[in-house]
């Protein structure tokens, strides 16, 4: 979830001030009370009390504020990454002691205890919130300046009875004007909003840098800085509300120690000191300051010569409150926390260990002593950290002093045993340097991709002992990132996994929602521990009211809110049904509850989207309808149903559900028993009656494909013969309408890509039309693409098979979000030899879903690439890297980054041209071109690498030189726009129109070359007269030519004509090309009969051939072959025009004989191109097919049913390529050899050899 988004920045003193924020708003109605609640079927009981209260928690943030630099530690980030903000909320529905409820069965249940109150106090509920709705106001926009107020405009320090105080005077002479006026402002800010996370942060923030320019400035008391109780009071009211984080607690605690003076001060800093370690309890910076700060202590009240003078009485009250050993077990806390931090740990364990060493000198030494301490080394050596070697040099110092007589054996047996330590640093040695390198440089975004990227790696390599350093290593990205919401789900989600039960999972939940508060998925988390450790009912309602009293949930996100009330009312539905210890009252806590989350979820979606709003996955309405079957009530379950149907009537999926929720009720019904032997089982007629009412909105259904299918399958499952004879009669009428809707939405989808994926500059093509008598047979195609066969509806042939209109996939591609694989797609690597595509889509069900997968083979195993339907779901996915794939480990990495946008080719480059240049770079996973069904002239194709850095590597090759090509090698970004370049785009290039024909190009350059240097003209002409078109374009190496060429002839006469002249723009209306066409310039036409030719020859061989006889169709042809790449295949057989037909799946090849076309059939037929089987057909073949279907998302490809058509007329017509009467017959005497017949190898061997004979006999 982007959170930069949601913020709004503010600024610094330096820069523009933060915006005023607006004035609160009345308060109106918070919460509407449950409606009037339904007659329930339960037996007479005694009434119970449901508890009224209103509990609002504040948790909003707004945008970081720079921060005026603070001495100390510099380079520490209070929360690296921007967070949430919203408004808060408060929580409207009371129903503290929530719902239980009554199973179906009757069972036995304790009594009602004897202090429950009367449900009838839901009265009251109502009157008490009927006066909160007692005005509307006009509601202003939302911002996130005024993050303290809840979607209603009430201010929820009002709610918290927060008396806001008088605005605070900042006078003093430690801060400039500028930064007194920033104070001032924040302040004000701050009074009307005291929930503007980000003002209490530069408020504190400042202020503590105003104490620091006091100490530095003035020679004089800390206590004599004007705005210390104002520094002191900000740090109160922010930690109230906020954790402070790493760098606050350390403004704070430096702060409070210099300011110090009586022993009662200093016990209050030694309090906070244990408060931000219990906060931040592995933060080693926080826990070395701590023991610094005891150390202190603990010297001036028992040294000779203490660091600051007490007095007697100080001393004595000191030796009473600080003793030695407080150091000691402050240093052995820290100590346990921080042991598995490798990079900070050294700052804690390094003074715990001089400490035990003085303690030794101090106290009185001992072999008992100096064993401990020996073993507290050995302990540390055992632990993997940055300063291993000089513990172990230390260690070396130990044993020299107090171990002599076996030092040598100690330390070589310490060496040795730790060898596998060492390693283990080693190994993470290069990530933790990257880690400090980005911490020293300031940069966060460097820091946090060195922090996932070392993360992802510890996942991966995660043996049977790390999980300690994994764990420790979540925490310091916590501690370093403590407002981005995807790391602490990252930490929850790893402690789940490993079921760990060292480290407190609910310790970290609660830190992880109160520093995200927005997070509805770790307030999910939380509720759903606390219920699983059976925590008690109250410490549940009390998260739960905590998560929503803010209002922090559904600013951020409608989803987030309603993550916490699906935890929260299955809490209360289990609670009831599930506990044997539930009692009758709890039934109507989890009825009042479920409502009440219900009402509250639809009353702030009304307000942030329109009184229209619901959920579109009607999530909280599916569990008030297990709660109602649950309690037996199947009719309430209905009304929640029909409910429903006014939204939801267009969703497949909401039908299924209803489908699936009838045939569960009717299921009991539907097997033979003794009790029903010899009735007749009744049939599912309401399941029946749900795919009936859904059948009539096939106009509008999402996917009524499917529905189709179900209900078909249905009836003739459960149904009668009548009932399924009227089922197939309606299947043929419904499969009508949706092939009508989807050719509608065909037509409609092209016309939006024609318009979206126009080529930015479209040159004029200068081919000239066919010759006349040629115009007859390219009526011919046009005439056949509308032939049908005999039968009702028009045929189609996709790959191959014919179907059916109503049954043609359609061309149209998605008009949805453009597709972004770079971004949506993972690379699986490792996975075991023999996985299937199955398994692999299975394994990432629970990610999201899976729409594209291809598998590559490797040396001993598989390379997966897997494409999801967005990037939210490709994140999950990563994650699924730490379980394994049936126990294999396997290695799950972004594809961002790994493609290779690549164009500008040669045009006769294959996959295999493009392989072998690019090989050098690295290991190439695939290689994509695009389908040239909706732009015959896309010359472009996508590499994709098996990492990222062989990608970028390959970039070398950008703008290079290849074949006399400047070849575009970019990585690839789907997002990126291209940028519009050339003469069209720079103003440089002149349309001239309204010309006289003679005209000739020579003449245009020579009239238009005076206003500057021309780079190109290009002037269209007529073949057959060379005449011109009657327009041309003229290309200037500068626009300031252009424009004065427009100026002067614009309108000016020219050979005649008064000619018009403008700069030439790019046309966006063009559609793009859907065929191409490829002349074979060195053919000839076919020839004609001369006039004294001798009548003896054969009409065949005088009569010019037609454009059908000289003329075949490819088959089977991938969409993504240019006409280029078919020349070589038909260039032997003296072709004469290629005109591809992507739409189709094939090309029409036109020869300039008879005998060419005839050769090149049975030359070709079968042939292997591409991977594919070329078939041979006629014109009218390749115009029945449909281009090759490709699945625009992740559904399988549909079965295709092929019907059989009635049979055609036989005989040889001129749709026979190559067979026509104008072919040359083969002679009966060539049928056998020697007497014997002759096979098909024999007849094509002979067909294909020169006809010699032949040819001599016609130029005779």
């Amino acid at each position: 979830m982007d959170i930069n988004s949601l913020l709004s920045p503010s600024d610094s003193p330096a820069g523009t001030p933060t915006p005023q924020p607006a004035p609160a708003l009345p308060s109106p109605s918070i919460m509407r009370s449950p409606g009037k609640r339904t007659r329930r079927q339960m037996p007479s009981r005694t009434p119970s009390g449901l508890s009224q209260q209103v509990i609002s928690s504040p948790q909003p943030h707004q945008a970081l504020q720079p921060r005026v630099p603070s001495p100390g530690y510099a380079h520490m980030a209070n929360g690296a990454r921007a967070i949430h903000s919203a408004i808060g909320t408060p929580q409207q529905i009371a129903s503290p002691r929530d719902a239980r409820v009554t199973p179906p069965n009757p069972l036995y249940r304790q009594t009602s205890t004897p202090g429950m109150d009367t449900l009838a106090d839901l009265a009251s509920m109502q009157q008490q919130q009927a006066t909160r709705q007692s005005s509307v106001v006009h509601q202003r926009p939302v911002t996130l300046q005024h993050l303290g107020q809840n979607l209603s405009g009430e201010s929820v320090a009002s709610i918290m009875s927060e008396t806001s105080p008088r605005p605070r005077s900042f006078v003093t002479r430690s801060l400039d004007h500028q930064h007194i006026d920033w104070l001032n402002q924040l302040d004000k800010t701050l009074l009307e909003n005291p929930f503007d996370y980000y003002s209490h942060v530069s408020l504190v923030t400042t202020l503590h840098q105003g104490l620091q320019n006091h100490l530095a400035s003035f020679d004089a008391d800390p206590n004599a800085y004007e705005l210390v109780h104002t520094l002191r009071d900000a740090y109160k009211t922010m930690s109230d509300k906020y954790p402070l984080g790493e760098l606050l607690w350390h403004y704070r605690l430096n702060d409070e120690k210099t300011l110090a003076r009586a022993m009662e001060e200093r016990l209050a800093v030694l309090e906070l000191h244990r408060q931000a370690t219990q906060e931040e309890p592995y933060s080693a910076k926080l826990w070395a300051a701590y023991g610094e700060y005891v150390s202190y202590l603990v010297a001036c009240a028992w040294e000779q010569v203490p660091p600051e003078e007490w007095s007697e009485e100080e001393r004595l009250i000191g030796r009473e409150h600080f003793p030695p050993q407080i150091l000691l077990d402050a240093l052995q806390q820290g100590a346990e926390r921080v042991k598995y931090n490798l990079q900070e740990s050294n700052l804690v364990w390094d003074r715990y260990l001089q400490v035990l060493e003085e303690d030794l000198e101090r106290g009185g030494f001992s072999q008992e002593k100096a064993r401990r301490v020996a073993a507290i080394y050995k302990e540390r050596l055992g632990q993997p950290h940055a300063t291993w070697a000089n513990t172990l040099s230390r260690f070396s110092s130990f044993n020299s002093r107090y171990n002599q007589s076996h030092y040598e054996e100690v330390m070589e047996q310490a060496v040795q045993s730790n060898t596998h330590i060492k390693q283990q640093y080693s190994n993470r040695e290069e990530y933790e340097f990257k880690l400090l390198q980005a911490i020293q440089a300031g940069d966060q975004a460097a820091e946090h991709n060195a922090m996932t990227r070392y993360l992802k790696w510890e996942k991966r390599t995660m043996g049977v002992y790390s999980f300690h350093l994994v764990n420790a290593l979540y925490e310091r990205a916590t501690l370093r990132f403590p407002v981005d919401s995807s790391i602490w789900e990252d930490h929850v989600e790893f402690l789940i996994w490993q079921d760990n039960r060292s480290v407190d999972l609910l310790n970290v939940l609660e830190r992880a929602t109160r520093h995200c508060p927005w997070s509805g998925s770790l307030w999910s988390h939380r509720l759903l521990t606390l219920e699983a450790e059976k925590k008690p009912f109250e410490d549940l309602e009390l998260v739960k009211h905590t998560a929503t009293g803010s209002g922090l949930l559904e600013h951020t996100d409608l989803d987030e809110l309603i993550k916490v009330q699906l935890a929260w009312c299955g809490y209360l539905r289990r609670r009831a049904f599930d506990d044997p210890r539930a009692t009758e009252d709890d039934v109507d806590v989890a009825e009042v509850g479920i409502r009440s989350a219900l009402e509250f979820v639809k009353e702030v979606g009304m307000k942030k989207h329109g009184r229209e709003w619901t959920d579109p996955q009607y999530r909280l309405e599916r569990t008030h309808m297990k709660f109602w079957l649950q309690r037996c009530d199947i009719d309430q379950a209905r009304r929640i149903q029909e409910s429903l149907v006014k939204h939801q009537a267009d969703s497949y999926d909401f039908w299924y559900r209803c489908y699936i929720f009838e045939m569960l009720l009717w299921a009991p019904h539907a097997t033979r028993s003794k009790q029903n032997a010899s009735q007749q089982l009744p049939p599912p007629t309401l399941a029946t009656a749900v795919l009936e009412r859904a059948m009539k909105r096939l106009q509008t259904m999402d996917h009524p494909e499917p529905l189709i299918d179900m209900y078909t399958n249905h009836c003739e499952q459960h149904e009668t013969a009548l009932k399924v004879r009227s089922a197939a009669i309606e299947r043929r009428r419904a499969e009508r309408i949706v092939s009508v809707r989807r050719e509608r939405e065909r037509v409609a989808a092209a016309a939006t890509v024609s318009q979206q994926e126009t080529p930015e500059s479209q040159a004029i093509d200068d081919s000239s039309k066919r010759k006349r008598e040629e115009d007859d047979d390219e009526s011919i195609i046009k005439r056949s693409k509308h032939a049908v066969v005999d039968g009702d509806a028009p045929t189609t042939i996709t790959n191959g098979q014919v179907r059916a209109a109503s049954e043609a996939l359609s061309d149209a591609r998605s008009t949805g979000p453009k597709r972004d694989r770079e971004h949506t797609s993972i690379i699986v690597k490792k996975l075991p030899v023999g996985t299937t595509q199955t398994r692999i889509r299975q394994f990432f069900t629970d990610a999201g879903t899976v729409r594209n997968l291809v598998l590559k083979d490797e040396k001993d195993s598989l390379t997966a690439i897997v494409e999801f339907e967005t990037r939210e779901e490709a994140d999950y996915a990563l994650s699924k890297e730490a379980k394994g794939f049936e126990g294999h480990n396997i290695s799950i990495e972004r594809g961002q980054s790994t493609t290779l946008y690549v164009a500008n080719y040669p045009s006769h480059a294959d996959e295999a041209w493009i392989r072998k240049l690019y090989s050098p770079f690295g290991e190439i996973i695939g290689i994509r071109f695009p389908s040239l069904k909706f732009d015959a002239h896309r010359r472009f194709c996508y590499v994709q690498f098996a990492s990222a850095e062989e990608a970028i590597a390959a970039t070398q090759l950008d703008n290079t030189d290849v074949e006399g090509f400047r070849l575009i090698s970019k990585i690839s970004d789907p997002h990126a726009k291209k940028k519009r370049d050339g003469a069209t785009a720079e103003g440089r290039e002149v349309y001239i129109w309204h010309l006289n024909f003679k005209v000739k190009e020579r003449e245009i350059r020579e009239a238009f070359s005076r206003f500057g240097k021309l780079e190109r003209t290009k002037c269209p002409i007529i073949k057959s007269t060379g005449n011109n078109r009657g327009f041309c374009y003229v290309v200037y190496e500068s626009k300031e030519s252009a424009d004065a060429a427009v100026a002067e002839m614009h309108e000016k006469e020219f050979w005649g004509l008064k000619i018009m002249v403008e700069i030439a723009n790019d046309r966006p209306g063009t559609k793009p090309k859907m065929q191409s066409v490829l002349e074979n310039t060195g053919s000839q036409a076919p020839r004609k009969a001369n006039p004294g030719q001798s009548e003896s020859v054969s009409e065949a061989a005088i009569k010019p051939a037609s454009f059908m006889d000289r003329s075949i169709a490819i088959l089977n042809l991938p969409d993504t072959v240019h006409d280029v790449r078919i020349k070589p295949l038909v260039e032997p057989y003296g072709f004469k025009r290629i005109k591809l037909e992507p739409n189709h799946g094939g090309a029409i090849i036109e020869f300039t004989t008879v005998e060419g076309a005839g050769k090149a059939q049975f030359a070709l037929e079968g042939t292997d191109f591409e991977g594919r089987k070329l078939r041979i057909g006629t014109i009218q073949d390749l115009n029945r097919q449909k281009g090759e279907w490709k699945a625009g998302n992740s559904f399988i490809q549909p079965n295709r049913v092929n019907r059989p058509t009635a049979p055609r007329g036989g005989g040889r017509g001129r749709g026979r390529l190559g067979l026509g009467p104008g072919r040359p017959a083969i002679p009966k005497s060539a049928a056998t050899t020697n007497g014997e017949a002759k096979s098909n190898a024999d007849f094509r061997a002979q067909f294909l050899k020169e006809p010699t004979k032949d040819k001599n006999k016609m130029e005779e």
